[in-house]
């Protein structure tokens, strides 16, 4: 579900959808124009959803690991990352030290081996 959000609403989008209402079922209305914006979430979120899922109750995905590699891009602090995912500090350590890293370069090639 998280990735065919993601896909949908772009991850702008995505970001905006999750901080508001992740964790819940969420009612889709089956048009946005009609229905009582009560999440402040605007056309730009609920037109895609409404279009995709009328008159269905979704549940939104908290999407921390997403979020907190969001968070980190944009340079804040694990503190800062922890209110908003609403966890502890060492559990954002944990979190994002849990990510997949990328493979060490290797040496050189025209480098000797010592054994």
């Amino acid at each position: 579900m998280e990735m065919e959000l993601r896909a949908m609403l772009g991850d702008e989008g995505f970001m905006q959808f999750v901080e508001k209402v992740g964790g819940i079922r969420f009612y889709v209305p089956h048009d946005p124009a009609r229905s009582a914006d009560k999440e402040g979430l605007g056309d730009d979120i609920l037109a895609p959803l409404s279009n995709a899922y009328p008159g269905e109750y979704i549940k939104v995905p908290l999407a921390r690991r997403w979020r907190a590699d969001q968070y980190r891009l944009r340079g804040l602090s694990h503190a800062d990352i922890a209110r908003r995912l609403g966890m502890s500090e060492s559990g954002v350590y944990k979190l994002l030290r849990s990510a997949p890293r990328e493979p060490k370069p290797r040496k050189p090639s025209n480098q000797m081996d010592l054994f």
